[in-house]
């Protein structure tokens, strides 16, 4: 160490940057101070430097920090001498930790030594018990399978035992039920085909028995003959119970003459049936005449009663298909009387010279605007015989249809009191099957189809009055009263339960029945027009509360059969409680056949508008009623719209209504029209021009803000009736946004996404716009000798300045009247839109008047400056005019006195406009060596052609004007050119313009003279 520290005193500045900063790190941290020699703490300094090495080292392969002894002991020992003193000490000390060091290892590699051999014995004990446990899990392995067999050995005959006990459990069980099997098919052959009558109300309860009882058997039928043959014979009473409960209640209804004929032609069950199964009728005439022997008068109500019991039993397949046979039975007489094959009104004609039928309506009668009242029939209405047309078939005696139908209830009434069980709804079936044949012969009567006829002759099916209003929304009436009337009696007399508007079951009270759905299927398909069930979706409430829903098809009704089997089999017909069934309404069933024909009606209600828009365009008669003076003849067209919203929505809610939405929406449109033509016709040629100015060169360099691009003169009072346009158009637009809504709450949902009337608001708001342009255009046109007085004005002479000019009094005594007068009509934000539109377009053309005048002097600069505060402060005043102002012509606007304070963002805009104006005008009056240096500064954004302007109303010379124009920063040539011609082109243009606009009006207005005569000559 002395060595180093003497003959390498700079030993520290030249070692490692990275040994040198952990040194200093290690001493600053962990290391006592500079002055510190006790050799022990020297030593356990260096320890925990090799610590923090070692740990340092573990984590960081990439860079390792070593000790440097040389900076060690110049950072102890500042001196040869304190390094001297301390040698022998520190040698000592780190000899006895090493000694110290070698003895812990030492010891810790003979206690390794000692436990290794322990290590290895403790391994090889944990090997020895892993085999023996091994050993003892097979043994008990072994023992568990050998018990097993025991048990099985022991068991064996008790198994055997069990098993023969089952089979004869099941062999008496099987052979009870077979004896009671036997003895039910007995009952019910007694029952069926001996008693005379049959006794229908033992067989309701065997004919469930003995189904029960034969679902035991079913797998013995294809293998036991016996089996199959008595199934045979089940099957064969269950057809001859279900044929002669038919031929019983058609011997109660028509007597066993009709009864037999019917059999013998039809079959008992022919055709199809309401689920469309057919049934083989080859043995009708076998049956007809066991029948005859056996029942050939009516049977009682209990046992025709008793019979409905048995048909119930049977399924609810025979009792639909039994139902749809009587509902056919008892409608056939229908279909014979009122079938559109039998209407003598209809044209007939040879087929082959018949084309697409349009021969009948050209055999109408002359037609005869009717009448739209509603008439309001009662359901003790009688048939009406004394009708022009005794034909029960055609469109006018519809209501004869109904009649016949409340006849026939009448008579069912009679013949079968309380006879069908309540919960089959007999009544409403017989109203459905009636409704939807009813149905199919109003499509025919309207149809262009042909039917055969006698001969060689087809007979036009479509019915003479289809195109007549007054018959065929008397037809829809009545068609709706009855499909009311039939709803509240079946609710009132035979308590039948309808869906709600949303299709899932509900009460049955009048508001569900009106709002619920219209739209049916065709029948015609189904069952050839007449079936007697519906085919939407019906929900079945059971007693436990749950909701079952069938639709049409067999599939799905033997599904519903089979859950209510399932969910009590046991149950008889007597003690089983019906479930409640939430029908579909009927209201539609019927009148949705007119929804596709009521074209006649749209195009009356469309033609009635379409007179009062005729009427509406001569007619400026104001209704003040309402917050807005408006024309009345908006508030009879509103008024007749409601009106006819009120008779379509009492008819029907769906396609008709959203037609008759169409027919609105052209009538409004065409509303527009007439209340735009109300305003009057453009200007053309010099006419159309503001102090000898015409549109073009009015609106140049100003803003196009106002819109206005032509010019309009009103007539003194005219403005009242622009206003009254306009107020109308206001209340229009409230109007229809409240009508699209009406319509909307009105429909049906199916529609309800294709009401939108935006585009007749967007047809009223263009009137508005351009009424309010009018209006501004009107105004100005009457400042136009006032413009023409102010352009005649020598400027250039005037040497005196006064008072204001007498064309700003004439100004005033245009405009105040005019604001006052629309002021007091129009809305407050249409007041405002036109005081901004006329501030701009003034402004604007007051500024192109000053910039064509030749030279402005600087008294005239002075006189235009007061005349421009005059008229700022009229604009100013405009939004806030009064009637109780004094604005007596002549007198100045400084002598009106108001509270009221303009708009804001009105304010600004006026200002803006004016300060524009005064700017030009003080720049005229600014001495020439000033101009430049003031124009840049107050005309920011002005331009050379600006600067030009300025200089020609103060009369500059045009080389003056070409030094300051080259000054601005033009080239000198182009500033010559253009000194010299500026105002030369812009006249030229202005003169273009003016020819253009009176050449293009011109032709305008013969065009408009060929189309009046075009359209004279086509009237």
């Amino acid at each position: 160490c002395y060595y180093y520290y003497k003959t390498k005193p700079n030993t520290m500045t030249i070692s490692s940057s990275t040994a040198t900063a952990a040194t200093a790190k290690m001493t600053k941290t962990t290391m006592p101070t500079s002055q510190s020699q006790d050799p022990e703490e020297l030593v356990d300094t260096i320890d925990s430097f090799c610590a923090s090495t070692s740990t340092s080292t573990s984590t960081s392969t990439t860079r390792r920090i070593q000790f440097d002894p040389v900076d060690f002991l110049n950072h102890h020992f500042q001196t040869e001498s304190s390094l001297l003193t301390a040698l022998p000490t520190l040698r000592t000390t780190l000899s006895k930790r090493i000694s110290t060091l070698d003895d812990s290892i030492s010891s810790t590699i003979q206690k390794q030594s000692d436990c290794a051999h322990a290590t290895l014995q403790d391994v090889t004990l944990a090997k020895q018990s892993v085999l023996s446990l091994q050993e003892r899990i097979q043994t008990v392995q072994e023992k568990a399978r050998i018990s097993e067999q025991t048990v099985q050995e022991i068991t064996k005959e008790m198994k055997r035992l069990d098993y023969a006990k089952k089979h004869l459990s099941k062999t008496i069980t099987a052979l009870k039920r077979l004896h009671m099997l036997l003895y039910a098919v007995r009952q019910l052959n007694y029952a069926v085909r001996i008693c005379d009558p049959p006794d229908y109300h033992s067989a309701a309860n065997l004919v469930g028995a003995v189904q029960l009882l034969l679902g035991h058997f079913r797998g013995y039928m294809e293998s036991v003959e016996k089996m199959r043959m008595l199934n045979e014979d089940v099957e064969n009473m269950r057809m001859e119970l279900k044929e002669g409960i038919v031929f019983v209640f058609r011997v109660a209804a028509f007597g066993s003459v009709k009864a037999l004929e019917m059999t013998d032609g039809s079959g008992v069950s022919g055709g199809v049936g309401i689920a469309g199964v057919g049934v083989d009728n080859d043995n009708a005439n076998d049956k007809s005449k066991q029948w005859s022997e056996k029942i050939m008068i009516p049977l009682p109500p209990s046992c025709l009663k008793d019979a409905c019991h048995v048909m119930e039993a049977l399924g609810q397949t025979k009792q639909r298909e039994f139902m749809d046979l009587f509902c056919r039975d008892h409608l056939e007489p229908y279909v014979q009387l009122f079938h559109p094959m039998n209407n003598t009104s209809a044209s007939t004609g040879s087929s082959s010279s018949s084309s697409g039928g349009g021969g009948a309506s050209q055999m109408t009668s002359p037609i005869v605007k009717p009448s739209l009242k509603m008439v309001v029939a009662t359901g003790e209405e009688k048939e009406d015989v004394s009708c022009a047309n005794p034909n029960p078939a055609s469109l006018d005696q519809v209501e004869r249809r109904y009649g016949w139908y409340r006849r026939m209830l009448r008579e069912l009434d009679e013949v079968f009191p309380n006879v069908f069980p309540r919960h089959w709804n007999m009544e409403y079936y017989m109203t459905c099957a009636f409704l939807r044949t009813s149905r199919k012969h109003l499509l025919l009567l309207f149809s262009e189809k042909e039917g055969g006829g006698v001969g060689d002759k087809a007979v036009l099916l479509r019915d003479r009055d289809c195109e007549n209003v007054t018959v065929l929304l008397k037809a829809l009436q009545k068609t709706i009263l009855f499909e009311k009337e039939m709803t509240a009696w079946l609710q009132r007399e035979c308590g039948a339960q309808f869906q709600d508007s949303g299709g899932s079951g509900g009460g049955g009270g009048s508001g569900g029945v009106e709002d619920a759905p219209r739209e049916r299927e065709d029948e015609t398909k189904r069952n050839g027009g007449l079936g007697g069930m519906p085919q939407e979706t019906i929900g079945i409430q059971s007693q436990d509360g749950t909701l079952w829903k069938s639709s049409s098809g067999s599939g799905s009704r033997e599904a519903v059969d089979n859950r209510m089997e399932s969910s009590n089999p046991q149950t008889t017909i007597e003690d089983d409680a019906p479930p409640v069934v939430f029908l579909p309404p009927l209201i539609g069933m019927a009148s949705s056949a007119f929804e596709n024909f009521m074209g006649p009606y749209i195009a009356l209600e469309e033609q009635n508008m379409e007179d009062q828009l005729k009427e509406a365009a001569s007619d400026s008669t104001v209704d003040t009623r309402g917050e807005l003076p408006v024309l009345i003849s908006s508030t009879n067209l509103f008024l007749y719209i409601k009106n006819s919203i009120t008779r379509c929505t009492t008819l029907t809610k769906r396609k008709t209504l959203f037609s008759l939405y169409r027919a609105f929406q052209r009538i409004l449109k065409k509303y527009s029209k007439v209340l735009l033509s109300k305003y009057p016709s453009a200007l053309s040629g010099p006419a159309a021009a503001i102090g000898g100015l015409g549109i073009s060169g009015l609106t140049a360099g100003g803003s196009s803000s106002s819109g206005i691009k032509d010019i309009y003169r009103i007539p003194k009072g005219d403005e009242t009736l622009i206003c009254h346009v306009i107020d109308t158009c206001e209340y229009c637009t409230e109007t229809v946004e409240a009508l699209q809504d009406l319509i909307i709450d009105k429909i049906d949902e199916k529609f309800k996404s294709k009401i939108d009337m935006s585009a007749e608001e967007e047809a009223f708001h263009d009137v508005t716009a351009k009424g309010i342009r009018v209006l501004v255009s009107g105004l100005v046109h009457r400042t136009d000798q006032a413009f023409k007085g102010m352009y005649n004005i020598n400027w250039s002479a005037l040497d005196v300045v006064g008072e204001e000019s007498a064309y700003v009094r004439a100004m005033h005594t245009e405009v105040q009247p005019f604001v006052l007068e629309v002021k007091s009509i129009l809305p407050s934000s249409y007041f405002r839109n036109f005081c901004d539109q006329f501030a701009m377009f003034f402004t604007t053309a007051f500024f192109n008047t000053i910039t064509r005048q030749k030279r402005i002097s600087e008294s005239g600069t002075q006189q235009l400056l007061l005349d421009v505060y005059n008229l700022k402060t009229l604009l100013l005043r405009l939004p806030v005019l009064d009637k109780s102002d004094p604005s007596s012509p002549g007198k100045s606007p400084k002598a009106q006195v108001g509270s009221s304070i303009a708009p804001a963002v009105y304010t600004k805009m006026v200002t803006k406009q004016f300060q524009h104006i005064e700017t030009l005008l003080k720049l005229v009056g600014t001495p020439s060596n000033l101009l430049l240096d003031v124009f840049k500064v107050q005309w920011h954004e002005g331009t050379a052609s600006d600067l030009q302007t300025v200089m020609t109303l103060k009369g500059m010379k045009r080389n003056d004007q070409a030094a300051m124009l080259e000054k601005f920063g033009v080239d000198p040539i182009v500033a010559m050119k253009s000194t010299a011609n500026i105002n030369d082109n812009l006249q030229s243009l202005q003169d273009r313009s003016s020819d253009v606009a009176a050449k293009v009006n011109n032709d305008l207005i013969q065009m408009r003279e060929k189309v009046e005569r075009f359209r004279g000559a086509f009237r």
